[in-house]
């Protein structure tokens, strides 16, 4: 298989993550793709010209980082990141889309802040900020959620914790979810995540 990515991109992060877990990353090849000229191979092999992207075994590709990261799980030989229960699997797709919230939220100040910084929207980097906190406090919350065997969920509220520690270093969302801080420093710890990190 190959994996078209980015080393900093938060999503192909987390689709890197899930293989480490799976243990598949012997089983595939990386690349990263040009995404700003719709005539390289690329774009003819992937229409959306997004990444991350994965060429499975068969020549199909698989796009989105929630499909790869389900489809890579399928693979696995051993524990499942998405249940196969019905109640723990909307569990863990319930944390999944809150975490998913929280790097989307990043994503978009990070990108209003390359704009010159008279013409950015600061009420919008507010709003995603305040996103950021409002999922955080719910988790902090909700024991029920964090306490689920390692599932798809914790492996992008990981990838998403992350991203903010990198692109928002001064802003100390630990003290106020001692819980979910504690979490997050065993989580970081494991190999899938201190082999796929990238400054």
């Amino acid at each position: 298989m190959k994996l078209y990515f980015k080393p900093t991109s938060p999503y192909a992060r987390k689709v890197r993550v899930v293989a480490v877990e799976a243990g598949l990353t012997g089983q595939i090849t990386t690349e990263e793709p040009p995404l700003r000229d719709a005539s390289t191979e690329f774009w003819r092999v992937n229409p959306t010209g997004m990444i991350p992207a994965l060429m499975t075994d068969d020549g199909d590709v698989v796009v989105e980082s929630n499909v790869i990261c389900e489809y890579l799980d399928s693979l696995s030989k051993g524990r499942r990141l998405f249940p196969e229960e019905p109640a723990r699997r909307w569990r863990a797709l319930k944390l999944n889309a809150l975490a998913d919230t929280v790097i989307g939220a990043h994503v978009a100040r990070v990108r209003e802040g390359w704009r010159p910084e008279a013409s950015r929207d600061m009420k919008m980097i507010e709003l995603e900020r305040n996103r950021v906190i409002n999922v955080l406090d719910a988790l902090e919350g909700d024991d029920n959620l964090m306490s689920e065997p390692l599932n798809i969920g914790h492996v992008t509220l990981g990838c998403a914790l992350s991203v903010g520690d990198r692109r928002f270093p001064k802003e100390d969302w630990r003290s106020g979810h001692p819980k979910l801080a504690k979490w997050y420093a065993a989580f970081n710890a494991r190999e899938s995540m201190t082999t796929t990190y990238a400054e």
